[in-house]
């Protein structure tokens, strides 16, 4: 059963961005260094020193940046919280990464609408991401011990027992994490914490799954699955309809990332021109 409680956490992209630009200042402040030493008269080249803490700042600060758009990056694309009605008798939901690089998820956690890590349980059976791919997480129980079973269930279900080339099932369970048809919230965890995308869905219906292909994050699932569209289909046993697997979307370039690197070659580049 879902539990409600307040959501005191929210999603890491706000403190994530803010990490990034603090971890941008060091960089700023190397390079203005770099600048003044190279045009003070008495120094008539840049120091060596001066470029060599300028371009370790930068590596800091890009790294730092990758890792929080990475995150940034996996959506949660897709829900079922009737699939406890179905034939296979679990709740299913998919991330989706919508990036340019495979995002490690080692130590992810989920929770449901108590939104909270203390009571989150692990993501199992899948380690990474790949860019533009989407993952199904099942429900099963907290040992995983009849993960294979349900799994074959779902694939019999949705594919008639022939899974499609490169799709990828995932598990999770415990106790509380059971998703309600009434309403409620799937929430996913890093190792340490860090919330990385949740959403809130009101009523399901067995049938038609939540479709999230507009990335929607810390807010509401409205569109339930239509056939032809965002990679829908009709299961193979005719019950439901949804996207087990795929979603048709375009993967985003790590923009912040991109740009903090243009930024920093660009302002490393310029000083070294200066001494020719």
């Amino acid at each position: 059963m879902a539990r409600d409680a307040d959501v005191n956490a929210q999603p890491h992209s706000d403190q994530g961005a803010e990490e990034i630009m603090g971890a941008h200042r060091p960089v700023t402040r190397a390079l203005d260094a770099a600048r003044l030493n190279n045009l003070d008269p008495a120094v008539p080249t840049m120091k060596s020193s001066s470029f060599k803490q300028a371009a370790s700042a930068l590596a800091a600060v890009l790294a730092c940046a990758v890792s929080h758009s990475a995150h940034a990056a996996i959506v949660i694309s897709e829900v079922d919280a009737a699939g406890s009605s179905a034939a296979y008798a679990a709740d299913w939901f998919e991330l989706t990464n919508t990036g340019t690089s495979a995002v490690n998820i080692n130590g992810w956690k989920m929770d449901d609408n108590s939104n909270a890590f203390a009571s989150a349980v692990a993501l199992r059976g899948v380690s990474s991401i790949a860019a533009g791919q989407s993952v199904v997480f099942i429900e099963s129980n907290s040992t995983g011990s009849t993960d294979a079973a349900i799994n074959a269930a779902f694939t019999q279900a949705w594919f008639g027992g022939n899974a499609p080339s490169g799709l990828l099932i995932g598990n999770y369970g415990g106790a509380g994490v059971g998703l309600s048809t009434s309403t409620d919230a799937v929430n996913i965890f890093t190792a340490s914490g860090t919330l990385v995308t949740r959403v809130d869905f009101n009523a399901s219906t067995l049938g038609r799954t939540f479709d999230n292909a507009a990335g929607v994050n810390n807010g509401v699932l409205t569109t339930f699955s239509t056939a032809g569209l965002n990679g829908a289909f009709l299961s193979a046993n005719g019950i439901e309809t949804g996207s087990p697997g795929a979603i048709a979307a375009v993967p985003e370039p790590e923009s912040l990332a991109l740009l903090l690197t243009s930024l920093g070659v660009l302002g490393l580049t310029g000083i070294r021109r200066k001494q020719a």
